[in-house]
Parts: structure tokens; C-alpha cells; sequence
């Protein structure tokens, strides 16, 4: 016990990091704890979709919502994602999986619904990057106007 007192003392700035490092752990896992709704990895998330059936929210922006997402998955930014959301709001009974690109945006929205009354609501954590590193499928959202762009340059071309 000496010798620790000794590199305590010897050694005050380190220590104290170690115990700033080991309060904020603590602190974390408090919160962990607390929260009504679980962080899922990617083969967690696949046995919840697989069994469960689950309602699958991307609360990122458009533009990535476009760029790929979960098959399945229902585009759900977070200004959507309120009180008054009607058709949301029927699903309440159903379990929930909600991701976003980089898994920052996800946690406030899972507060979010379980504050509006979901039980079952489950986050991907590292979000749709992670879900792409795990070399799961994504959709790809085609752009309607570009289709019918596409459309019209051949109805316009010469036969």
C-alpha cells in the first residue's frame, strides 16, 4: 500500500486522469443502465429482423437515405419523428429497429420514441456503417425525376 501511496504521489497527474478516465466509465454505464431501449449489433439486429418483424426506421437525412438503406427500412427524419405522427404512432406495440449513417443521430431519436410510448425500440449501433462494414444488403432509392428524365429522352429520340 506504500508503494501505491508512493507512485500516487509521484505520479499525480496520471492519476489523476485514471480516476477522471474511471469516473466518466462509471458515469457511462449508469446511463447504459437507465435507458429504455437497447443497443443491437449487426447479427443482433438481423435475428431481431428475421423473428420479430420489426418496424425499421432511418432517421438520417435524404440525401443518405438515397445513397442506401436497410431493406426494408422506412425514411424517418427526426423533425418527423413527434407527437402528432399518426401513422407512427399506430405502431407503437410493434418492436423497433432505428439506425441512422454514423449511429450519433439514432440515440437522441430513441429517447425520442420511447418518450412517445415504444417499449421495444432497438438501435444498430455504428449505424448503417457499421451495417455496411458487416457486409449486410442495402436498398438503393432511384430517384423518380431521374426516371422520367430518362423516359423522355427516349420518347423525344429519333426512331
Amino acid at each position: 500500500m506504500d508503494r501505491f501511496l508512493e507512485f500516487v504521489g509521484n505520479n499525480l497527474l496520471l492519476s489523476g486522469l485514471f480516476v477522471a478516465v474511471l469516473v466518466a466509465w462509471l458515469a457511462w454505464e449508469v446511463a447504459r443502465l437507465g435507458r429504455k431501449w437497447k443497443e443491437v449489433g449487426t447479427l443482433e439486429a438481423v435475428r431481431l429482423i428475421n423473428r420479430e418483424d420489426p418496424l425499421i426506421l432511418d432517421v438520417s437525412n435524404s440525401t443518405d437515405f438515397a445513397k442506401g438503406h436497410i431493406n426494408g427500412a422506412i425514411h424517418m427524419p427526426p423533425s418527423r419523428i413527434e407527437a402528432g405522427n399518426q401513422q407512427l404512432l399506430k405502431q407503437k406495440d410493434r418492436p423497433l429497429l432505428l439506425y441512422c449513417q454514423r449511429g450519433q443521430v439514432s440515440p437522441q431519436m430513441a429517447n425520442r420514441l420511447v418518450k412517445l410510448g415504444f417499449s421495444q425500440v432497438h438501435m444498430l449501433a455504428g449505424g448503417l456503417n457499421q451495417w455496411l462494414a458487416d457486409n449486410q444488403p442495402v436498398s438503393r432509392h432511384k430517384d423518380k425525376s431521374s426516371k422520367k428524365a430518362k423516359g423522355r429522352k427516349k420518347q423525344d429520340a429519333p426512331s
